[in-house]
This record gives C-alpha cells, structure tokens and sequence, in this order.
C-alpha cells in the first residue's frame, strides 16, 4: 500500500492577531458593537418594528430651503413683470401641468373654464407671458413654457431640454427682468 506523501517540515504559519472584542459599552470608530446592534434589533422587534435592508421608497420632499424648483432670479423678481391675476394663475397652470419638453396642450376655453373667465382675458393673460417670454404659442392649443422658468436652475431636465431647444429659441425668447422706477424720482 502506498504512503501518503509528507509535507516538508515547514516552519509554521502564525495566525494573524485580532484585536480584543471591544466592551458591551464601547464603540468602535463611531459604530455600535454587535451585542447593542442586537439589542437595538431585539427592542425593535418587541415594539413590532420590521427590520429591512431594502427600505420602502419615500415620496420626494423638500427638507430645508435650499431647494429651488425654479430659477430663483427670476422668483425672486416676478414682481417686477407686473403680471394680471388672470395671467399668474395660466403661468402657474403651465409650470404645474407641462411634459418633459416644457409643452403644455390646452386650450384657451378650457383655461376660461377653469378660471372662471372669459377666453379673451384668457387670451390677454398669455398675450402678456409671450410679451415677457414666460411662454409662447407653438401651435393651436400647444404652448411652451420658457425652460429657464418650468426647471430648478442646472437641474438634468433643464439643461437636456436647452440642449434640445438650441441658443437660438433661447435667445428669441430670453426673460428680462423689468427695471422699477422708483415713484419718488419721477
């Protein structure tokens, strides 16, 4: 019968030394131990918590100030555009209700509708948005609302949609905001 084969005399390998197991009370580099991560766990589970590390999906929601969902020069400035109601309450429909290219499809009677007021009025109120380039007609009942408006300022969708629209609609259609004379210097 065959013997098996023997390995030379090596000299042997040391296993590497671990650190001692940190105190119940201890944290290591700012991380609970295992014996509180259980703890933790156990106490969730007893209040009827569940444990999971794949966490529902949360609604997008504004935390803090700092978010702009519109460019904030020209927010902040609105006032000096000296919109009618009519035309501040078409302005909010369309930033609130347009597609990713900034198209809104509605009709002038349907605003009417909505806002309880006559077409024309409807019409004078988008009149006065195309004067201020907020929006402009792009065919019949089809308007554009001006991307530097509709989008958070550099946001991925704004600056796709420039990209698309090109510098020449930017250009035709550029917001200017009104300087305000001062009443006492008449």
């Amino acid at each position: 019968m065959a013997q098996p084969l023997r390995r030379s005399a090596e000299a042997p390998v040391q296993a590497p030394r671990l650190s001692p197991a940190p105190r119940p009370a201890d944290t290591v580099n700012g991380l609970e131990s295992a014996r509180q991560l259980l703890r933790s766990l156990e106490r969730l589970a007893r209040k009827g918590g569940t444990f999971s590390t794949n966490p529902d999906a949360k609604p997008y929601a504004f935390y803090g100030g700092q978010h702009l969902s519109m460019s904030k020069v020209i927010q902040d400035n609105l006032w000096k555009f000296n919109l009618s109601a009519t035309s501040r309450n078409v302005l909010d429909h369309m930033a609130a209700h347009h597609d990713d290219q900034a198209l809104v499809e509605v009709t002038q009677s349907s605003l009417a509708a909505k806002f309880g007021c006559s077409q024309s009025k409807v019409s004078r109120a988008i009149g006065q948005l195309s004067k201020h380039n907020f929006a402009w007609k792009e065919r019949r009942g089809l308007y554009r609302i001006n991307p530097l408006y509709a989008y958070r300022w550099g946001s991925a969708r704004q600056i796709r949609l420039l990209k698309v629209l090109g510098e020449k609609t930017l250009t035709e259609h550029e917001i200017v905001i009104p300087s305000v004379r001062n009443e006492a210097t008449r």
